[in-house]
């Protein structure tokens, strides 16, 4: 058999085998990809049933094959994995990472330590400003002008700065 007759053979029963695979899946990437499956491998054996009237269901049953065979496949894949750990594999862990809660207590530990340091007026401001208040609310509280209560977060900032600076270095960003 020649080349020239087997595509020409493929290509009119590819069409019917579409139509089959739509009954597997309506994918139309999974329909082309059962039809290709099915044709690359029907190419094996194809001498002992070209020509023959049962060609058609013979493609059929590979394609069915295929598409069972990726089914069980699937679900395979899919009952093992586990999630959690598949989210740690994108991010580059092969296990999951452990927060490391010490590291933490000892950043807000110093932090509340250069808080006690502040004045007790500019640490109030600073504590109003941090739970949303805007400046014109807390100058009406404080009773002071706005400029004022800019004047004192901006210092309070600039002091936590320079008293947190260990931590700037190694977090970028967290300066303001």
């Amino acid at each position: 058999m020649e080349s020239r007759e087997l595509n020409l053979e493929l290509a009119k029963n590819q069409q019917i085998l579409k139509n089959i695979a739509f009954k597997f899946t309506k994918d139309p990437e999974e329909i082309e990809e059962l039809v290709q499956e099915a044709l690359v491998r029907s190419v094996k054996y194809i001498d002992k049933f070209f020509n023959n009237p049962k060609l058609v269901a013979w493609l059929y049953v590979i394609m069915k094959n295929v598409y069972i065979n990726n089914y069980r496949r699937s679900q395979k894949q899919y009952r093992f994995e586990d999630h959690q750990k598949a989210s740690y594999q994108v991010d580059g862990c092969s296990e999951p990472a452990v927060d490391n809660r010490a590291e933490g207590r000892f950043v807000m530990n110093d932090i509340q330590s250069a808080m006690k340091k502040l004045p007790k007026d500019y640490y109030d401001l600073f504590m109003r400003f941090m739970d949303g208040y805007k400046y014109r609310e807390l100058a009406e509280e404080f009773n002071m002008p706005e400029g004022t209560i800019k004047t004192r977060i901006h210092y309070t900032r600039k002091f936590l700065q320079k008293q947190l600076a260990v931590y700037s270095n190694k977090h970028k960003g967290w300066a303001a």
